[in-house]
């Protein structure tokens, strides 16, 4: 008996579930749309007998709150490769706590389709549930994967032409560890994995930082995955051109994806996204008042935030917990004139807006903002 009936009614219930809280969850949140276009280099998903390929890249990013969606299409530069199209609808929701742990569910359904001469469509669901607990400056996360689809691989050139459809299953789990590490912020961890295809694991290593504006990425993935061990190699940098532009950068080698089954590839994009809705007159994150002994009120607007502190040099690097406001959090700290520099824990995860004045780049590689208290 065929197992498409379950695995889609499986996909269907995931998608509903999704929706219906999102419908819960994005009530008055901010909304955010980005029109991306640039050029990808790729080779196609799963287990599609094609050469690598270039495409001109177009699509577009809806965000509304915790929820988002997406829908790119590729068009390839020559004529042996296929163009494609794929959408997502997704979302990461924090149920609440437990003890000392800090709980969140991602949900993500995807759609692709690869066009002639090989046509190749899949439809997934997956689910991502977390477990984060804070140790001082370290964070230590477990995460559990689940996902189910159905794929379609048609070769329509053949003779006789012939088509194949494929249960997709997967679930699994792992362990990450990070922190602050020297000039990044830098984490460790490992997954295993039990697919369709068969057993996949997976150790890796990744950091981020900043330079200067711009935040750079890096990820090195080992896979023993059926068959063959496979590296997985990524480098990004995300730069910002102005308050409605940004250009993304991202190179390297992509691991293999046990639920599509697909292998690893070679793979590089360059991407330019504008923010289309005028982007709102910004809130300063503090004032200063009083006299000879000043006052200062930090302010962040950080809708979904379950704690939020205010840290910086003028208390020793010291987390000061802020109180919710409406849809902002503040608080209020006597600081002596001077020069400082400061930042925000947002669930224990370092944080500061894009637009904070006089960002400068700490021994962590994170970005700080500065703090002016003048003297009355």
């Amino acid at each position: 008996m065929s197992a498409a009936g379950p695995v889609r009614t499986a996909a269907a219930g995931l998608a509903a579930l999704l929706v219906a809280s999102l419908a819960r969850s994005v009530a008055g949140q901010e909304v955010r749309v980005y029109l991306d276009a640039g050029a990808a280099h790729a080779r196609p998903p799963a287990d599609v007998e094609a050469e690598a390929a270039t495409y001109a890249q177009l699509g577009g990013r809806l965000l509304v709150g915790p929820a988002f969606a997406s829908l790119y299409g590729g068009l390839a530069t020559d004529a042996g490769s296929a163009d494609w199209l794929g959408g997502t609808l997704g979302a990461t929701l924090a149920p609440g706590r437990l003890g000392p742990f800090r709980l969140t569910l991602s949900g993500l359904v995807t759609g692709f389709t690869l066009g002639e001469p090989t046509r190749y469509d899949a439809l997934t669901g997956r689910l991502v549930p977390e477990a984060r607990l804070t140790l001082g400056r370290a964070t230590v996360t477990l995460r559990g994967y689940g996902g189910v689809g159905r794929s379609d691989v048609a070769e329509r050139g053949a003779s006789p032409p012939s088509s194949v459809e494929s249960d997709l299953w997967m679930y699994g789990g792992g362990v990450e560890l990070g922190g602050p590490l020297a000039f990044a912020n830098a984490w460790a961890g490992g997954a295993a994995y039990g697919a369709a295809g068969g057993n996949y694991f997976a150790a890796y290593v990744g950091s981020a930082g900043a330079l200067g504006r711009a935040v750079w990425t890096a990820l090195v993935k080992v896979w023993d995955a059926p068959g063959d061990t496979e590296l997985e190699l990524e480098v990004g940098l995300a730069v910002p051109l102005g308050p409605r532009l940004a250009l993304d950068v991202l190179a390297g080698r992509s691991g293999p994806d046990p639920l599509l089954g697909s292998p690893a590839g070679v793979d590089g994009s360059v991407t330019l996204s504008w923010n289309v809705l005028a982007p709102r007159a910004p809130s300063p994150l503090y004032t200063v008042s009083g006299g000879a002994q000043p006052a200062v009120t930090f302010r962040l607007e950080r809708q979904g935030a379950e704690t939020v502190s205010v840290i910086g040099d003028f208390s020793a690097w010291s987390p000061v917990a802020m109180r919710r406001d409406a849809d902002a959090w503040v608080v209020e700290v006597t600081v002596e004139p001077g020069v400082y520099h400061f930042g925000f824990l947002v669930d224990g995860q370092w944080f500061l807006p894009d637009d904070a004045p006089g960002q400068v780049s700490d021994e962590f590689g994170r970005r700080n903002a500065t703090l002016v208290v003048p003297r009355r």
